[in-house]
Parts: structure tokens; C-alpha cells; sequence
């Protein structure tokens, strides 16, 4: 999935690769990490990450989560004091997050948390970068059906 900014040069790109353990006999718990291949550029800056950083249900969670945000049925964040530092989707591994800045027809604002080894390489604190991407709501339910498409190989296992 490629959430592109509109004016086409910040991004934000994530596709599951594989789960993070081959063998199923482990618990069910740790049988459905998955490893995300991510690629991000802001301003300058341009970095890559793989990490086990998604659940299969937390995945597939991001994808309804997105498609709500492109409809606009997601309550926008508070954007004053430590509020506009959390986001309102994240997961149990703290590698990324997500809330909505705004929403109107035309844009739809998301702004992605970007921590620990998914944070670019200049970033030396643990929990404060994140960039606003600014997308149209067609091409954030693009966005969203190829997550969802990249997804079918992963079910949930155990």
C-alpha cells in the first residue's frame, strides 16, 4: 500500500512480505506476525524499514480503519499539547500509528507515526516523528484495496 502525498513527493509505503515465523507450531500468537516491508520519503529524507510489526488482525484492522478515514468517519485528532502526538489507530508493536488531521471531500489529511526502527535514520528520539500526508479519498480507498489485496496471502494462523 503507497499513501503518496499530493503534491507527490512524501510518502509512506507499507506491503507485508512474509509472516515472521515459517513454522505454524508455535503458539497462534506469535504464528501471525508479520513482517512489513516499509519505504517512506519526508522532504529529503528517504528510508526503509522490515520489521515483525503487525499482527494478521491488526493488518486487516488498518485496512477498515483507512477505509472509514477516506469516508470520513473518523473523528480527527486534537491537535494541542501531547494529543497531537498520539495517534488514534496504533498497534501492539510501536513501530507505527495513524490518525486524521482533517477531512474534507477533496483531501483527506492522515498523520503517520513513524517510531523506533521504522523512524528515519535522523530521527534520534523513540516517539516524536510523525509527517502529514495529504491524499484524495479515491486514491486512499486505492491505497486500501491493494493492502487488502496484498493481505490475502496472509490469514490468520492457528
Amino acid at each position: 500500500m503507497e499513501l503518496w502525498d499530493l503534491e507527490g513527493t512524501n510518502y509512506l509505503s507499507i506491503e507485508p512480505m512474509a509472516y515472521e515465523f515459517d513454522d505454524v507450531r508455535v503458539d497462534s500468537y506469535d504464528a501471525n506476525w508479520l513482517l512489513i516491508d516499509g519505504r517512506a520519503r519526508w522532504g529529503t529524507e528517504e528510508w526503509n524499514f522490515l520489521e515483525p510489526c503487525l499482527l494478521v488482525d491488526e493488518a486487516r484492522s488498518l485496512g477498515t480503519w483507512l477505509t472509514r478515514a477516506a469516508r470520513g468517519l473518523i473523528e480527527p485528532m486534537e491537535l494541542s499539547g501531547h494529543s497531537e502526538l498520539q495517534p488514534t489507530q496504533d498497534f501492539l508493536e510501536p513501530n507505527f500509528g495513524f490518525g486524521v488531521v482533517s477531512f474534507a471531500p477533496a483531501a483527506v489529511v492522515l498523520r503517520t507515526f513513524l517510531w523506533l526502527e521504522s523512524q528515519p535514520p535522523s530521527v534520534t528520539s523513540e516517539r516524536e516523528f510523525f509527517m502529514d500526508l495529504t491524499l484524495s479519498p479515491s486514491d486512499l480507498r486505492l491505497a486500501v484495496a491493494t493492502w487488502e489485496s496484498e493481505l490475502t496471502e496472509f490469514p490468520a494462523r492457528g
